[in-house]
C-alpha cells in the first residue's frame, strides 16, 4: 500500500485555502479533499447564529425561537447529522429547512436529497420553495437523477427493488455523494431487513437528518436500528446492545436506562408543545344535510345508472366502468354546474356509443328544467347564518374545480358580497394579493384544491367545503390552511353533504372519522403513512379514495351495501389511529 506523507499545514494561521487554489500549492486531490473537509468542520463547529436567516424571515410567518434554537445545535453540535425528534405540530420541516438553507449559504451543501411519505412530497416542494427559496426537483423516474442537485422524492416510488437486475430501479441515487440527506417520517426505517432501509443506508451522505415524532416503538431492536443508519457503532454492535440495554435479551424490557436515553440524547433533538407554549386550537366538524328534490334525487339516481350501467364506447363495448368512475365522479357530484359540464362533453363525443350519448342528454335536459339547486340553496343560507352572527366574519369555501367556483361566484353576486378568487397557477405575488386581499377586505375567499397548498390564513377560522375529495390527504391539506401556529380560535368545519347518497357517509368518514377527531395538524398523515395508506393505489387516485370508489361500484348503487363497505374502511383507519396512540404513549414515556 502506497504511503502517503502529509506536509500540509491545517491550522487557521496557514495560508488561505482560496490562496492556495490559486497558487496551485496542494500536492494532490487527496489533500485537498482533506483541506475542504477540515475547514468545513472546523466552520460547523462555530455556528452560533443563522446568516441566512435574514434571506427568508419575509417568507415566513413567525419567528420561533426553538425553531432556529433546533437548527444552530443539529449545525454547531451535531454536524447536521441527527434524530430531529420533535413532537407533531412544532414543525419540524422548517426547523430541517432552516439547517438546509444555512448550508447551501454558508457553502457546505451543494448536493440535497429529501425523501418523504408519497404524500407529502408537494408540501415539502412548496414549503422549500415559497418558505426558503429552494428550486428542488421532484423525482418521478430514474433518468430524474441526472445532473440534478437538489432532489425530492417519495422514498416508496424510488425504493422499489428489480429483482431481475438484482439492484435497485433507482441505483442512480447511489451513485451521487449528497452533502445532506433527509428522511421525514423517518419511523418507518425502523426495521433493517426491509428494502426502503437498505435503501437508504446505500445513500453517499455528509450529513444525515432523521425526522421523526415517534422514534421508539416499545421494540428496542427498532430503536438499535434506526439510530445505526443515523450513525454507525453508536449503540455498539447489536450483542454489545443487547447485553448492555435489554433485560436478558428482550426487547421490549430496557436495561440501563438513563444510560440508553443519554446515547440517544447525543444524537437526537427533541421539544414538546408545552415546553414551546404552542397551542393548537380545536376543529369542530359541522356536516351540512343537503335536502334534494324529487327531481335532483332522480337526477342524482340516473347519472348513477349512466356511470354505471350504460357506459359504452361507439363499437358497443362497455368502457371500464372504473376507470369512467374515478375520472367523472368527482366532478359530477362537485356542482349541478360541472355535472352538466360533465354530461354535455359526453353527449357530444362520437367515441361513445349512441345510446350513452342519448342519455348523457337526458339528463342534461333534466339539470336544464330543475328549478332550484338545494345544494347551493344550502350554502348561501349557511354564508348568510354566519355573517348575520358575525358580520366581520371571514368564510373560506373550498371546491375541488374551477367550473364549481365561477357556479358560486355567479349565485353569490346578488348578495353584494366582497369575494376572493384563489385558484391554482397564480405567482408568488399573485398569491399574496390575494391572501393580503381576503384579510383586509374581503369578506369569502373561493378556493380551489390547486391552491391548497402554501397558504397560510389562520386570520380566518371558518372553512365550508362545498364538495369534499374522497382523499382524506387534500381535505387536510384545506383545513391545515387555517389550522396553523397562531390560530387564535376554534375553527368550524362546515362540510356540504347530500342526505340519502354515497356522499353522506364519506363526509361523515373523513370529517368526523379522520380530519376531526383530536388529531394534531400533521398526524392524519403519519396514521396513513404507517397504515401504508397514503400513496397512489392502481388507479393513480389515493389508496383511501380508490377504495371507496371500489366500494360505490360494488354496492351498485345499494345504499346499505355501500355503507357497509365504508364502515370496513374506518374499522381499518381507527385501528391504526389506536396505534399511533399508543406508540406516541411509550415516546413520551421513554424520551421525555
Amino acid at each position: 500500500m502506497e504511503n502517503i506523507i502529509i506536509n500540509e499545514s491545517f491550522s487557521n494561521e496557514d495560508i488561505s485555502l482560496f490562496d492556495k487554489l490559486e497558487k496551485k500549492e496542494f500536492e494532490s486531490q487527496e489533500l485537498l479533499d482533506l483541506k475542504v473537509e477540515a475547514e468545513e468542520i472546523t466552520s460547523d463547529s462555530e455556528i452560533n447564529d443563522l446568516i441566512s436567516y435574514n434571506l427568508i424571515k419575509q417568507n415566513l410567518s413567525y419567528k420561533l425561537p426553538y425553531q432556529i434554537e433546533g437548527a444552530i445545535r443539529i449545525l454547531r453540535d451535531l454536524n447536521g447529522s441527527a434524530l430531529l425528534a420533535d413532537e407533531v405540530g412544532l414543525g419540524k420541516t422548517i426547523t430541517s429547512g432552516l439547517v438546509l438553507k444555512e448550508c447551501i449559504v454558508r457553502g457546505f451543501v451543494k448536493k440535497a436529497l429529501i425523501l418523504t411519505p408519497p404524500s407529502l412530497v408537494n408540501q415539502w416542494f412548496h414549503e422549500l420553495k415559497d418558505k426558503f427559496d429552494l428550486d428542488f426537483k421532484i423525482i418521478e423516474k430514474e433518468s430524474d437523477w441526472d445532473n440534478v442537485s437538489l432532489a425530492l422524492a417519495s422514498i416508496d416510488r424510488v425504493k422499489i427493488f428489480d429483482k431481475e437486475t438484482g439492484d435497485f430501479k433507482h441505483h442512480k441515487a447511489h451513485e451521487i455523494s449528497w452533502d445532506i440527506l433527509m428522511v421525514d417520517e423517518a419511523h418507518k426505517l425502523k426495521e433493517k431487513n426491509t428494502i426502503r432501509w437498505r435503501f437508504v443506508d446505500r445513500i453517499h451522505k455528509k450529513r444525515f437528518l432523521l425526522l421523526t415524532a415517534t422514534p421508539f416503538q416499545n421494540d428496542l431492536f427498532e430503536l438499535y436500528n434506526l439510530l445505526h443508519l443515523l450513525k454507525k457503532g453508536h449503540l455498539g454492535t447489536i450483542k454489545e446492545f443487547k447485553k448492555k440495554f435489554l433485560q436478558q435479551g428482550n426487547k421490549r424490557k430496557p436495561l440501563n436506562i438513563k444510560e440508553l436515553k443519554a446515547k440517544l440524547d447525543e444524537v437526537m433533538v427533541r421539544r414538546r408543545r408545552s415546553e414551546t407554549g404552542i397551542k393548537y386550537m380545536k376543529r369542530i366538524p359541522k356536516i351540512i344535510s343537503v335536502e334534494l328534490t324529487a327531481k335532483e334525487k332522480e337526477i342524482y339516481d340516473k347519472t348513477c345508472e349512466l356511470l354505471k350501467e350504460q357506459y359504452f364506447s361507439a363499437a358497443g363495448n362497455k368502457i371500464n366502468g372504473r376507470l369512467i368512475i374515478f375520472a367523472l365522479l368527482p366532478k359530477i357530484t362537485s356542482s349541478s354546474r360541472s355535472a352538466m359540464e360533465s354530461l354535455e362533453r359526453i353527449s357530444n363525443e362520437e367515441k361513445y356509443h349512441s345510446k350513452t350519448r342519448e342519455f348523457a342528454k337526458e339528463i342534461l335536459e333534466d339539470y336544464r328544467s330543475l328549478g332550484v339547486d338545494s345544494k347551493m340553496k344550502t350554502l348561501i343560507n349557511l354564508i348568510e347564518e354566519r355573517l348575520k352572527e358575525a358580520p366581520g366574519e371571514k368564510i373560506l369555501i373550498y371546491t375541488k374545480h374551477p367550473t364549481t367556483v365561477n357556479y358560486i361566484i355567479e349565485n353569490l353576486i346578488p348578495y353584494k358580497l366582497d369575494i376572493t378568487q384563489f385558484r391554482g397557477g397564480l405567482s408568488r405575488e399573485e398569491k399574496s394579493d390575494r391572501i393580503l386581499e381576503f384579510k383586509k377586505k374581503s369578506q369569502i375567499m373561493i378556493c380551489t384544491d390547486a391552491g391548497a397548498e402554501g397558504l397560510n390564513l389562520q386570520f380566518c377560522h371558518t372553512l365550508i367545503n362545498y364538495d369534499l375529495p374522497w382523499n382524506p390527504m387534500s381535505v387536510e391539506q384545506r383545513i391545515g390552511r387555517v389550522d396553523r401556529i397562531g390560530q387564535t380560535k376554534d375553527m368550524e368545519i362546515y362540510s356540504l353533504a347530500t342526505k340519502d347518497t354515497m356522499e353522506e357517509y364519506v363526509v361523515d368518514l373523513i370529517i368526523n372519522k379522520m380530519c376531526c377527531v383530536g388529531l394534531v395538524i400533521g398526524e392524519l398523515p403519519i396514521i396513513l403513512f404507517n397504515l401504508g395508506l397514503d400513496e397512489e393505489g392502481k388507479s393513480g387516485a389515493s389508496k383511501i379514495e380508490e377504495r371507496l370508489l371500489n366500494v360505490f361500484l360494488d354496492s351498485k348503487n345499494n345504499l346499505s351495501l355501500f355503507a357497509k363497505g365504508v364502515k370496513e374502511i374506518e374499522k381499518v383507519i381507527k385501528e391504526g389511529m389506536q396505534d399511533y396512540e399508543e406508540s406516541n404513549r411509550i415516546n413520551k414515556e421513554f424520551l421525555d
